[in-house]
């Protein structure tokens, strides 16, 4: 398994990954290429030969750094894969002097839900977004300690 930067050459496997992980929530591959491309983004994905299998994307920044992606490969699931993102994204977070590391995750995704939890995320906010609830979770970087739920600390 190598992990490494997404380039331009990655974006069919990309969104092909990301339409069997999300179906109609899906981004567009405009969106795609931008978060490929731009400098601003950071896409890194796990391949296995030529066969991406997971992938995240991350935009870095201070104080507040966002995990806008995690997509792992359904036949690859439950096996560290997205732990290991979720950890390159935090590091990558950290190195951009961010503060706190921000995602959203639907409510009913327990297995993404309890992962963040694990990795010292606490729940920010609730809300209901394209008919269905959603979270946002924020991780306090520098520290051991997360957030309290519904409270982003200080």
């Amino acid at each position: 398994m190598v992990c490494r930067q997404a380039g331009a050459g990655d974006l069919e496997a990309l969104v092909n990954l990301d339409r069997l992980c999300f179906g109609r929530r899906a981004w567009s591959v405009r969106a795609w290429c931008e978060v490929v491309t731009l400098p601003e983004w950071t896409t890194v994905v796990l391949a296995e030969g030529q066969e991406i299998v997971a992938a995240s994307v991350l935009l870095p920044a201070a104080p507040v750094s966002w995990l806008a992606s995690v997509a792992v490969r359904p036949t690859r699931r439950r096996r560290g894969l997205g732990q290991a993102l979720l950890r390159d994204a935090l590091a990558r977070a950290r190195a951009a002097s961010a503060r706190w590391l921000s995602l959203e995750v639907d409510h009913v995704n327990r297995v993404a839900v309890e992962l963040y939890l694990k990795e010292g995320f606490g729940l920010l906010r609730r809300f209901h977004e394209d008919g269905r609830w959603r979270q946002e979770m924020v991780r306090r970087l520098g520290g051991r300690r997360g957030v309290r739920s519904g409270s982003a600390g200080t």
